[in-house]
């Protein structure tokens, strides 16, 4: 089935193994991105599979039926291009992007990459210490010790809680068979969304899909049951003290709507006011000011239990100082935000994404993330629409309803005396 959608020139497929096939033919360019996006990340893992999704994304690139380990690496650098992965909370995807004349090769490529594994056993056992070892690195990093504790306290039923590299022991655990048991399940068909953009003509690339991937077999997915997060009834403080600071950091979050939702894009528009780039206002109050060394806002675009988080880093003494200083801003900014502010924010968006989208990947990258996470191709498809219609009082109603006065979560990380 094929749906063509309007002016974007894109072409919309659903194989008859269940695969969701988008074209998005340019003809401004001769590079052409490829990325097959899983609906499955850390979020999908029971206990005894935390890190599986991230270790798997490292597996991958050990060798499939036709090409030996090292050789797909050695075939995307021959032609000039570039390949990588990245595993989520929510998804994991792959991509290679290489010139026109290649792309064929390419889908050749991943499509063995992701469908034709080995996952051989002495590969399991070579990459376990290389992901503990990666894992051990996290541990290092204060700010990802920060973060880990975050969401500890933001979420306590929610599998978002859990680190999306896993645990020591769940690692040294994996075997072929529940690796192999994992793949099949979440790595097929009726899981998956290609994307192809660039110089190309839709129904060539039908065909060339319907050779390497609508050869698998579709089958229904098994999910882990998802344990939604209770709704926060008070705030929640937690103070860490780590001897490698010199400066203290802070993250503050509220409970806000799912990516995608209508009021998410007031939520966006919000989020430039408050704290996104030179001309915030967070940056004007505080960086500006010498309150604070940085400060930042945004949500974490989550399709379930998503949060809006300012973070910030200041001098150890001035924690209660920023705290009410930010606080009063979002109180303030109720009465004191403007239409004027809220156009130009809205610009500020608008131009951002349009110059974003000129990259083959980057669009790419928002076809399969509109698909494969927010389940509509409409966030993709609508979003400049979509921030256009956010008017003042969208604003102000997203303020009040997630933020002023409702229950947050916040960690400060000092140094240790």
């Amino acid at each position: 089935m094929a749906q063509a959608l309007g002016m974007q020139s894109i072409t919309k497929y659903r194989l008859d193994n269940g695969l969701t096939l988008v074209v998005k033919s340019r003809e401004d360019t001769e590079a052409v991105s490829l990325q097959v996006w899983f609906k499955v990340g850390s979020i999908d893992e029971n206990y005894k599979q935390k890190g599986m999704a991230h270790f798997l994304e490292h597996m991958l690139f050990n060798g499939s039926e036709k090409y030996a380990y090292g050789e797909i690496d050695r075939m995307v650098e021959g032609f000039g291009g570039r390949m990588n992965a990245g595993t989520s909370k929510e998804y994991t995807f792959y991509y290679i992007n290489v010139a026109k004349p290649y792309w064929k090769e390419a889908l050749e490529l991943l499509y063995q990459l992701t469908q034709k594994p080995l996952l051989a056993e002495d590969m399991v056992q070579k990459e376990k210490p290389i992901v503990i070892e990666e894992l051990r690195r996290e541990k290092d990093n204060p700010m990802n010790v920060l973060w880990e504790e975050f969401e500890k306290l933001a979420y306590k039923a929610s599998p978002y809680r859990y680190p999306i590299i896993g645990y020591e022991e769940t690692i040294n655990n994996f075997t072929r068979e529940s690796l192999l048991e994992f793949f099949r399940n979440y790595y097929q068909p009726k899981n998956m969304v290609l994307v192809v953009v660039g110089s190309v003509e839709p129904s060539e690339v039908k065909r060339a899909v319907e050779e390497s991937f609508g050869k698998e077999e579709g089958r229904p997915v098994v999910r882990s049951q998802y344990i939604p997060e209770p709704e926060q009834l008070e705030n929640r403080s937690k103070t860490i003290e780590d001897e490698r600071l010199e400066r203290a950091y802070w993250i503050i979050s509220w409970r806000v709507m799912p990516v995608g939702f209508k009021e998410y894009y007031a939520l966006l528009v919000l989020d430039q006011i408050l704290g996104n780039g030179r001309t915030s206002i967070l940056y004007r109050e505080l960086v500006e000011s010498g309150m604070v060394y940085s400060i930042s806002s945004g949500d974490l675009a989550r399709p379930r239990d998503n949060m809006f988080i300012i973070s910030a880093s200041f001098d150890p003494s001035k924690y209660e100082q920023v705290k009410e200083k930010v606080l009063g801003i979002l109180e303030e900014l109720e009465s004191k935000l403007t239409d004027q502010e809220v156009e130009k924010a809205k610009q500020r968006i608008i131009n951002s994404e349009v110059f974003a989208l000129e990259k083959v990947q980057s669009e790419a990258y928002y076809i399969g993330y509109s698909l494969a996470i927010v389940g509509l191709l409409d966030y993709y498809l609508y979003f400049e629409n979509n921030i256009r219609s956010v008017r003042k009082k969208d604003v102000i109603n997203v303020l009040k309803k997630y933020i002023l006065g409702r229950p947050y979560s916040e960690v400060l990380m000092v140094p240790k005396r």
